[in-house]
């Protein structure tokens, strides 16, 4: 991890020098640290109607007939995109490659809808956001997280466009069973398999008593993994737990 602010110094160098294309369309970009052009941007499969609850993609924003039967531990999903072409293809790269050049506009994106849906409900946006940690063995396999990188560029724009300072967190909660990849998983045995996946400590300077948080992730399926990580949190004496992701799955791509 020590090269990667190298890297991407480097990059944002080239981007600077070099004219740039639209990763999607090809066309020209109206400006060189962009790697989507504002068509495509426009084009992207954004998330408008959903569960208040889980995200789950529907036709208003009501509450899903499986919230409704159980709902969530956690307080609310709030989701940027639809999980289809080509954000999957995106967050499929970002899975193994850390410097993904449309993360910067996409997390901009989530960002916004963050901002809405808290003025909307009038609600204080969580101060404190934690990654969704990975299983130390996973971690040292890919070498970097995802979600945290993700983290990152939110507490940028919050700060930048907002004035808004994000407490980003690693050391409140971590991964301490390391399963099976989810997609190989039915939505039965993803529930059971992650149930007590995760672990969350009081750090030093930080008390977890009546604290809201935010746990940041790329994608949300089943709704499993928030549903265990929020549980863990809420255990450790968190008040509320929101969960932040680029985007959220639909039915038919959500049971398998």
């Amino acid at each position: 991890m020590a090269g990667l602010p190298y890297y991407a110094a480097l990059m944002q160098a080239s981007q600077n020098l070099l004219p740039g294309s639209c990763s999607l369309c090809r066309g020209s970009l109206t400006r060189f640290d962009n790697a989507l052009c504002q068509y495509c941007i426009a084009e992207l499969p954004r998330l408008t109607t959903s569960c208040q609850r889980c995200a789950v993609p529907l036709a208003s924003n009501l509450i899903c007939a499986a919230c409704q039967l159980t709902a969530p531990v956690f307080r609310r999903c709030i989701a940027a995109f639809r999980y289809q072409p080509p954000i999957s293809s995106i967050i499929v790269r970002l899975k193994s490659d850390p410097y993904v050049a449309e993360l910067q506009q996409l997390s901009a994106v989530l960002a916004e809808r963050i901002t809405v849906t808290y003025r909307e409900a009038q609600q204080v946006i969580p101060q404190v956001v934690i990654p969704l940690p990975l299983h130390w063995l996973k971690m040292t396999r890919r070498g970097f997280n995802q979600s945290h990188i993700l983290c990152q560029l939110l507490s940028k724009h919050f700060s930048r466009q907002h004035n808004t300072a994000l407490n980003l967190r690693t050391d409140i909660c971590r991964r301490i069973a390391q399963g099976q990849a989810q997609h190989l998983l039915s939505a039965k045995q993803r529930l059971s398999g992650i149930k007590n996946a995760f672990i969350a400590e009081q750090p030093v300077n930080v008390s977890l008593k009546g604290l809201s948080v935010a746990v940041v992730d790329d994608v949300v399926t089943t709704g499993a993994t928030a549903n265990s990580v929020a549980a863990a949190l809420l255990r450790a004496g968190v008040k509320d737990v929101d969960i932040w992701c680029l985007a959220r799955t639909s039915w038919n791509n959500s049971a398998g």
